[in-house]
C-alpha cells in the first residue's frame, strides 16, 4: 500500500479509503452495535419490568399469608375454646346463677386468652345475644352484624364477622364469635366473642411498604352490593377507611378488577386515575383481596438511566471505530516490517530457550538422521551413551514407518557405557522441517530407581491393606456387639418400666381416695419417675436404630407439624401464657416420621426450660434457603453446655429443674445427619436458645 495523506482528512474519509472487506467489516460491527445496543435496552427494559413484578407480587402474597395465618392461629384457638369442657361447664353456671364467683371463674379462664392475642375485649353472651360477662367493657358487640352473620354462616362452628366500626368508639374492627354448643340439644347456649381492632394488626402490615418507593400502597378489597369496599386507610390520599368505595363494574381500575376476582399481576390505571403495577392475592378465609401497586413511572424510573448510559456507550463505540479506521490506515504501512523483525526475535530466543533446556533437563534426548547418525543429544544422553547411537536402541523409522507418535511409549533396557544396565521410558518424537526430510528421535526418561521403589511400595501396601481389612473387620464386629448389647439392654427395660407403669396406674385408682397425701405423693413421683424412664427407653431404641432404619422421602411440612405439636404441649400445660409465631409454608422432602420427632424433641425442650412465671414465646421460622430455626426465651444455656447437650445421657443441672439424663437432642442431631443437614444451637443465660436446622 502507498503511503497516503490521512492527517488532514476528516473522520469519514478515513473509512472510504478502506478496503472493501474492511468497510464491510466497519459496516457490520456498527449494525451489530446498533442491534447490541437496541437489544439491551429493551430486555433492560423487560428485566426491570419482570423485577418490579415479582417485587409487588412478594409484597402482595406475603401481606395475603400473613393475614390468613393470623387467622388461621386465632381460628384453632377459638376451636380449642368452642370443645373446652371448663368454659362449658362455668358459662352453664353463670347462666344458671349469675353470681360474682360463677362469673369471677369465666374471667379467669378467658383473662389470659385475651392478654395473649391482645384482645380489645372478650365478651360471653347468652343465646339471646344478652352480656353475660365483657372483661373490659372497652367495646360493645354490635347484636345485629352478629345476628346477621349467624344467619348466613350458622351457629355451630366458629367464626369471623366481617370488618366493620366497632362501637363506641367507631373504630374499625371485627368479632371472633365462638359458639358453646349443648351436645344434647345441638343448639348453643352462649357465645364467646373476642373485639380485635384493625389498628393492632391488619392496618400496621399494609401500611408498610418493603421498599422506600413513594408510591407504594397495599389495599385491602372487599365486594358488597355491586360496590368495592376499600377496607384499610390510604396511604397515598389521606382518606379513613371504609371512606372509598369504587363501582364493581368499572372496566379500567385494577381496584375493581381485584374486587370481582381477577388475581395476579395487573396493570391499568387506579383510583387516581394514574398507571400502576399491581398485583392481586385472596385470603379466600375471610372474602378479601389483598392489593399491591405502585406507580409505572416510579417503577421504570432506573431504565431511563439505563437508556442514557447506553446511547453513551453507542457515541463511545462509533468514536471508536472511527479511530480505529485512522490508526488501520496509518499503521498499515510498516506492519508487514514489524511482523517480519518480530519474527525473527522470536525465532532466536524460542532456539535459545530450547537449546538451554535440553542441556539442563534429567530426560534423555537423542535425535537421528540417515543411518541411525546422530544429529543431537543433550548433556543427560551423553553421559550415559556418549555421541553414538547405541545398538540395542531401536530404529524409529523402521519400528513405525509412518513415524513414531507419543502414545507408542514403552519400557525398554540397556546398557550404557559404564556396563550398567538401566531401564528407561522410552517417547517417540518426529520433527517436520520444511522442504527436508523429517528428523526421528527419543526423549528417555530413566526409571530404574523408581521401579525399583514401586516394587517396595507395592510390597508394602499388600502388608499394609491385609492389616486395614483385619483391623476394620475387628472394628466393625466390636461396633455390631455393642450395638446388639445396647439394643437388649434398652429393650428389656422397656417391659419392667411399663410394668411399674401400669401397676402404679392402678395402685393411684385403688387407695387415690384413701390414702394421705405424702402416700399420694410417693406414689406419683414413682408414675412420673417410671414414664421419664419409658420416654428415655423410647429415645435410646430410636437412637440405636436410626443407622439401619431406610428414609422414605415424602414432603413434610414443618409449620403443620409445629402447629400440631405447640396445640399438643398447650393442652397438656393449660396454666401457663403463650406466644407462638410459626411461619407458614416451611416443606422440604424428607422422612416425616423421624423429621417430626427431631421437631418434637426441639419444641419439648423449648417448652421445658421457659419459665413458668412469663409468657413462654416460641418462634418458628425459615432460614437460608431450605433451613428452618425454633427460638425460645428460656433460661438460655452456657457454652460448655451447648457443646455437650447433643451426647446422648447428657445431664443437665439447674436451680429451676430437676436435674436428669436425656437422649432426645442426641437422636434429633443424627437424624438431622442422616437427612444430609447440621444441626446448630445459639443460646445465652437468661436470654433464650436459638436452635438451627440447616440443610
Amino acid at each position: 500500500m502507498s503511503d497516503e495523506n490521512i492527517s488532514g482528512d476528516s473522520p469519514f474519509s478515513h473509512i472510504r479509503k478502506l478496503r472493501p472487506h474492511e468497510r464491510a467489516m466497519f459496516a457490520g460491527i456498527l449494525l451489530a452495535l446498533v442491534i447490541a445496543l437496541g437489544a439491551t435496552a429493551y430486555f433492560s427494559w423487560q428485566s426491570i419490568l419482570r423485577d418490579k413484578q415479582a417485587y409487588i407480587e412478594v409484597a402482595s402474597r406475603y401481606k395475603a399469608e400473613q393475614i390468613t395465618s393470623w387467622y388461621n392461629e386465632h381460628m384453632i384457638e377459638a376451636v380449642e375454646i368452642s370443645i373446652s369442657p371448663v368454659i362449658f361447664d362455668a358459662v352453664v353456671h353463670s347462666i344458671a346463677e349469675p353470681t360474682s364467683a360463677n362469673l369471677k371463674e369465666i374471667e379467669n379462664y378467658l383473662m389470659p386468652i385475651l392478654r395473649t392475642y391482645n384482645y380489645a375485649d372478650s365478651v360471653v353472651m347468652t343465646a339471646d345475644l344478652k352480656v353475660l360477662v365483657s372483661l373490659t367493657n372497652f367495646s360493645q358487640p354490635k347484636c345485629e352484624i352478629i345476628q346477621q352473620e349467624l344467619g348466613v354462616r350458622g351457629d355451630d362452628k366458629p367464626f369471623m364477622t366481617s370488618l366493620h366500626l366497632v362501637s363506641p368508639y367507631a373504630k374499625p374492627g371485627l368479632h371472633i364469635v365462638i359458639p358453646l354448643v349443648d351436645t344434647k340439644t345441638q343448639k348453643p347456649i352462649a357465645y364467646v366473642v373476642h373485639t380485635v381492632f384493625s389498628d393492632d394488626f391488619f392496618y400496621p402490615i399494609l401500611a408498610q411498604w418493603p421498599g422506600n418507593e413513594h408510591s407504594g400502597e397495599t389495599l385491602l378489597l372487599k365486594r358488597t352490593d355491586g360496590m368495592i369496599q376499600v377496607l384499610n386507610p390510604l396511604k397515598l390520599v389521606r382518606i379513613s377507611a371504609f371512606s372509598l368505595q369504587i363501582s364493581a363494574s368499572d372496566p379500567d381500575t385494577v381496584e375493581a378488577r381485584a374486587g370481582r376476582g381477577a388475581t395476579g399481576f395487573l396493570s391499568g390505571k387506579d383510583y387516581r386515575g394514574k398507571r400502576v403495577l399491581a398485583v392481586a392475592s385472596r385470603v379466600p378465609e375471610l372474602d378479601w383481596t389483598v392489593l399491591s401497586k405502585i406507580d409505572i413511572r416510579e417503577a421504570l424510573s432506573g431504565w431511563y438511566l439505563t437508556l442514557a448510559i447506553l446511547i453513551l456507550f453507542g457515541i463511545i463505540a462509533f468514536v471508536a471505530l472511527v479511530a480505529g479506521a485512522y490508526v488501520l490506515l496509518s499503521s498499515r504501512a510498516i506492519s508487514s516490517y514489524r511482523a517480519r523483525l518480530d519474527l525473527l526475535q522470536r525465532t532466536e530466543r524460542n532456539e535459545a530457550l530450547l537449546n538451554a533446556i535440553l542441556e539442563r533437563i534429567d530426560s534423555l534426548v537423542v535425535i537421528t538422521g540417515k543411518n541411525l547418525a546422530v544429529q543431537f543429544s543433550n548433556q543427560a544422553y551423553q553421559a550415559r551413551f556418549g555421541t553414538e547411537w547405541p545398538k540395542d536402541l531401536p530404529d524409529p523409522q523402521q519400528a513405525t514407518p509412518e513415524g513414531p507418535k507419543p502414545e507408542q511409549a514403552r519400557k525398554i533396557e540397556l546398557i550404557d557405557t559404564n556396563g550398567n544396565r538401566v531401564r528407561l521410558l522410552m517417547f517417540p518424537i518426529k520433527i517436520e522441517l520444511r522442504g527436508q526430510e523429517p528428523l526421528l528421535g527419543y526423549v528417555m526418561r530413566d526409571i530404574t530407581e523408581l521401579e525399583s521403589a514401586l516394587d517396595v511400595v507395592q510390597q508394602l501396601n499388600q502388608e499394609l491393606s491385609q492389616k486395614v481389612q483385619e483391623q476394620t473387620q475387628r472394628i466393625r464386629e466390636a461396633d455390631e456387639e455393642l450395638r446388639a448389647i445396647a439394643a437388649a439392654i434398652s429393650h428389656n427395660l422397656a417391659e419392667p418400666v411399663r410394668s411399674i407403669e401400669s401397676f402404679s396406674e392402678l395402685l393411684y385408682q385403688e387407695i387415690s381416695e384413701r390414702s394421705s397425701a405424702e402416700a399420694m405423693d410417693y406414689l406419683m413421683r414413682i408414675r412420673r419417675a417410671s414414664a421419664n424412664m419409658a420416654s428415655l427407653t423410647s429415645d435410646l431404641i430410636t437412637f440405636l436404630s436410626l443407622d439401619t432404619v431406610p428414609l422414605s422421602l415424602s414432603e413434610f411440612d414443618f409449620s403443620l407439624a409445629a402447629q400440631e405439636i405447640t396445640s399438643d404441649i398447650i393442652r397438656r400445660n393449660p396454666g401457663r401464657r403463650y406466644q407462638i409465631t410459626i411461619i407458614p409454608g416451611l416443606k422440604m422432602q424428607c422422612d416425616r416420621k423421624l423429621m417430626n420427632i427431631a421437631l418434637r424433641n426441639v419444641i419439648d425442650n423449648a417448652f421445658k426450660y421457659c419459665s413458668d412465671n412469663t409468657i413462654t414465646a416460641i418462634e418458628i421460622g425459615k432460614i437460608g434457603q431450605s433451613g428452618i430455626f425454633v427460638k425460645d426465651n428460656g433460661i438460655g444455656m452456657m457454652p460448655d453446655e451447648i457443646k455437650k447437650i447433643f451426647t446422648p445421657f447428657s445431664e443437665r443441672k439447674d436451680d429451676r429443674y430437676e436435674p436428669g439424663f436425656s437422649v432426645g437432642l442426641a437422636v434429633t442431631k443424627k437424624i438431622i445427619e442422616r437427612h444430609g443437614g447440621s444441626i446448630e444451637i445459639e443460646s445465652e443465660l437468661g436470654k433464650g436458645t436459638t436452635v438451627y436446622f440447616k440443610f
